[in-house]
């Protein structure tokens, strides 16, 4: 099968619109996700791709651990590759569908996949912002530190 008779199978088997794979790629939001399909002909693969957000204020630290162990033998991604877009420095995720091996069902059935993972992904990631952002406030407004030297008092 080849990248557009796929998508025009998976389009009608759906009721999708619009998504003809004109120029080798296509988009469709699921469930208030957009995920982008390319096609890759080198590797006769359809790659479906959904992002997940932008980084925490440490980026390499935790998340990105986290991102890397994950990856490992794609336990935690269900198939798919945690990564990071190098024009936007957004993440993301992402997961190839051959075609020689794939079909509607199948396609289907992956997309559906992805999407769970991002949703999982996506709320792993705003926890970490959030749980930064909650402790960059609380260093911010915790002023004992500055006691010597705003009321010229040693804090014991």
């Amino acid at each position: 099968m080849e990248f557009k008779e796929l998508l025009a199978a998976f389009a009608e088997e759906y009721g999708i619109k619009g998504l003809d794979g004109a120029d080798g790629a296509a988009a469709l939001e699921v469930d208030g996700l957009r995920v982008e399909l390319l096609e890759d002909p080198q590797a006769r693969s359809v790659l479906a791709c959904a992002e997940i957000g932008l980084p925490p204020p440490d980026a390499n630290g935790e998340f990105g651990a986290m991102m890397l162990q994950a990856n490992f033998l794609l336990r935690a991604t269900a198939g798919a590759t945690l990564c990071q877009n190098p024009d936007t420095g957004t993440y993301g995720i992402v997961r190839s569908f051959p075609l020689a091996l794939v079909d509607t069902a199948s396609f289907g059935a992956g997309l559906e996949s992805l999407v769970n993972q991002a949703e999982n992904w996506r709320k792993i990631l705003s926890g970490l912002r959030e749980a930064e952002s909650a402790r960059a406030a609380a260093d911010s407004s915790d002023d004992s530190h500055h006691g010597m030297i705003s009321s010229g008092f040693v804090h014991v």
